[in-house]
């Protein structure tokens, strides 16, 4: 980050997704009611539990636990999960698991997996590829899979390098951070990282919260559901109150996977 580099501070890294990187994510992404419209939608025509993958601290988890839907959520950061659990203290209707979302093994199968928050884009191809063949072992015959990811306008972009102060809630009032976003990869990947301006000293350390994540268009991804044994996708706009542009891309099994499904079991 330029800032740091001028006031000669120390960069020390910090996951975003877990340790004191779990308070700001969900002070960061807390309030934001995008996708919860559409995605209690899904779950009212939904039969039997609903799966959210890579959960986080709950954004969709509660509200569609709180509409009467049985939840199984799963998030790789039990830092995460735990303050999930802190907001539904022993909830019947919920369970939380720590697990990859590229590699996990439920007892059960589920009428509606949801990936929010377009976490999707966490992953690179082969990371991609394990997530659709747990989420085709997982989804019930008549299930539906959904997932978020930036539409057209927004991943233009995420492939340019930038720097912007951001007000984000805090415990005593707004506070301010230095967002930085750093393309790799030819613009296939951003590095994000997040940086609490008050804390900024010259010559001082800084905690710097980083995530890296894969620049995705929904055409992309709509291939890759068709290949991993998905219908083509519907693509519709998701709702948004500061006019972020983000798609919803909700899929179904079809009867190749179905057979694939079988011959893996036997």
């Amino acid at each position: 980050m330029a800032r740091l580099h001028l006031i000669g501070a120390v960069p020390r890294e910090q996951d975003l997704y877990s340790g004191a990187g779990t308070d700001f994510y969900d002070r960061l992404v807390g309030s934001d009611r995008a996708e919860i419209r559409e995605v209690l939608a899904l779950a009212r025509d939904a039969e039997g539990p609903i799966l959210d993958v890579a959960a986080g601290t709950g954004r969709l988890t509660v509200p569609l636990v709180r509409s009467g839907k049985r939840v199984t959520a799963i998030d790789l950061s039990d830092d995460m999960l735990s303050r999930l659990r802190r907001t539904l203290p022993d909830h019947a209707m919920l369970e939380c698991v720590v697990a990859d979302m590229r590699d996990f093994s439920l007892p059960r199968q589920f009428g509606l997996v949801i990936i929010g928050a377009t976490s999707i884009t966490l992953l690179d191809r082969a990371g991609r590829s394990l997530l659709y063949a747990n989420v085709r072992r997982h989804l019930a015959v008549r299930g539906v899979f959904a997932f978020t990811v930036a539409g057209d306008a927004s991943a233009e972009s995420f492939s340019v390098s930038r720097d912007r102060e951001i007000e984000v809630p805090g415990p005593d009032g707004a506070e301010t951070y230095l967002f930085s976003q750093q393309v790799e990869e030819d613009g296939a990947a951003r590095l994000v990282n997040w940086v609490r301006v008050a804390d900024l000293t010259e010559g001082g350390e800084v905690t710097v919260l980083t995530s890296r994540l894969r620049v995705l268009d929904h055409g992309v991804l709509s291939r890759e559901l068709i290949h991993a044994g998905f219908a083509p996708p519907a693509v519709s706009p998701v709702r948004t109150l500061g006019g972020e542009d983000i798609v919803l891309l909700t899929t179904t099994r079809t009867g190749c996977a179905e057979a694939r499904d079988d011959d893996a079991s036997r």
